[in-house]
């Protein structure tokens, strides 16, 4: 698949969007009388982020959140469990105390630079990304040149939020490294109470097969006369 922009951008669009394959992939499995799982990758986010590149990284997390909208909206919260979350972070980073809409690609604005918040302005007088990574490509665009280390690149006259812009770096390395931080979850359905709070990653597969009356733990799916009996987040029972 393409990045998003470059998707939207073509003069003739060819591939559907990711909360298009969704809408199609539900149609399809909803005709299922013993229901359904499906899972929907951003995948495309990732890549941008091992280059060094939040533009199309970002662009393609606004696809993934149209995706799980169309999810929600077109399955009900009463029988479909939607869980969202990622399988790793990485060595993703904002700063520079940059102001409130300043442009999320651009550089550190004006109220940083002229020093209207202490400490702020970068000891070698050059604008700053609000956007960097802690290591990745980017070290040797902003940092190298015919392969020995140089200053800092200075970006006041380049184009930073142009999609092929590739972000700083602290550290050479190939690509983008993992980071280590907790990635976060968010659970919508029938037994979204057990996704709550800070969990291994491997709970995720067992809650879910939980929920979905799968695997061995299944005594809470048959109710007294034989139906399946399954809690709702607020109690209720199907």
């Amino acid at each position: 698949m393409k990045y998003e922009y470059e998707r939207i951008s073509a003069k003739k669009v060819t591939e559907p969007s990711l909360a298009q394959m969704t809408e199609n992939a539900i149609r399809v499995l909803e005709r299922s009388e013993n229901g359904y799982f499906l899972l929907v990758e951003g995948g495309r986010i990732d890549h941008g982020h091992h280059e060094s590149r939040a533009f199309p990284a970002l662009n393609d997390t606004v696809a993934f959140s149209e995706a799980v909208q169309k999810a929600m909206d077109i399955t009900s919260e009463e029988d479909t469990l939607i869980v969202v979350t990622a399988d790793h972070s990485l060595t993703f980073t904002m700063g520079g105390y940059p102001s409130i809409n300043n442009p999320i690609f651009g550089l550190v604005d004006e109220f940083a630079k002229l020093g209207k918040l202490k400490g702020t302005v970068p000891e070698d007088g050059k604008p700053m990304l609000t956007l960097t990574y802690s290591d990745g490509p980017g070290y040797k665009v902003h940092r190298m040149k015919n392969g020995q280390e140089v200053p800092r690149k200075d970006l006041t006259h380049v184009d930073t939020t142009a999609p092929d812009f590739v972000q700083d770096a602290g550290v050479p390395r190939y690509e983008v490294s993992h980071g280590g931080e907790d990635v976060a979850i968010y659970a919508r359905g029938p037994m979204s109470h057990l996704f709550h709070g800070v969990h291994e990653q491997n709970y995720i597969a067992h809650a879910m097969e939980y929920a979905s009356c799968v695997g061995a733990n299944r005594h809470h799916c048959t109710g007294p006369h034989g139906e399946r009996d399954v809690l709702l987040s607020d109690g209720q029972q199907v």
